[in-house]
C-alpha cells in the first residue's frame, strides 16, 4: 500500500452511529483525488480505498461510481466482497436503500459461500443497513448473529462496534441496550 493509501486510512474514522466520516476532510479529498488521478493503473485495493474515501467525504455519485468499477476490478471474492460491502454503504448513507438491499445481499451470499471469513463484516454492514430501512426487528436478529461470531474470534474493537449496532437497533424496538 502506498504512503497516500496509509493516510487515506488513517483520515477515515467510523462515528458511533457506525458511519465513516473524515476526520481531515480537505487533505482527505486531496489524496483521494491525487489517487483517482492514476485510476486506470490503481490496483483494486487502492481503487477500492479511494471509494471509501469518498464515502467519508459524502461524494455518494462519485463513491458509488468508483467503488462499482473496484467490484469488476476484484480479483478474489475477498476483494469482490469488500467492494460490495462499500459500494452499499456508498448507496445508504444518502438514503438509496433500495439500491443498497441487493448489494449488501450479494456480498453475504458471496461471503457465505467464498469467504466465510467476512460473514460477520458483511451482516455487520447489512444489519445497520436494516436499522436505517426502519427494519430493527431483523437488524437486531442480525446483529445478534454478527456478536456471536464476533465475541468468538475474540476481537474487542469488533464486539464494541457490534455492541454499538446492536444497541442502536434494540433502541428502535424499544429493547433494553447492550
Amino acid at each position: 500500500m502506498s504512503a497516500e493509501q496509509h493516510q487515506i486510512a488513517e483520515l477515515v474514522a467510523t462515528g458511533k452511529d457506525g458511519r465513516m466520516y473524515a476526520t481531515e476532510p480537505e487533505k482527505l479529498r486531496r489524496l483521494v483525488h491525487f489517487e483517482l488521478a492514476r485510476e486506470p493503473r490503481l490496483p483494486q485495493p487502492e481503487l477500492r480505498l479511494a471509494g471509501v474515501g469518498l464515502v467519508a467525504l459524502g461524494d455518494y455519485a462519485a463513491a458509488q461510481r468508483v467503488l462499482a468499477a473496484a467490484v469488476e476490478r476484484a480479483e478474489t471474492p475477498n476483494q469482490e466482497v469488500a467492494a460490495l460491502v462499500n459500494l452499499g454503504d456508498a448507496h445508504r448513507y444518502p438514503g438509496a436503500l433500495d439500491a443498497a438491499e441487493p448489494v449488501y445481499r450479494r456480498a453475504i451470499e458471496l461471503a457465505r459461500t467464498r469467504c466465510p471469513e467476512l460473514v460477520h463484516f458483511t451482516l455487520q454492514h447489512y444489519g445497520k443497513h436494516l436499522i436505517d430501512a426502519r427494519r430493527a426487528h431483523l437488524a437486531v436478529d442480525v446483529l445478534t448473529e454478527v456478536l456471536q461470531i464476533r465475541e468468538r474470534l475474540g476481537d474487542p474493537a469488533l464486539i464494541a462496534s457490534t455492541q454499538d449496532a446492536l444497541s442502536l437497533a434494540r433502541a428502535a424496538v424499544g429493547q433494553r441496550t447492550i
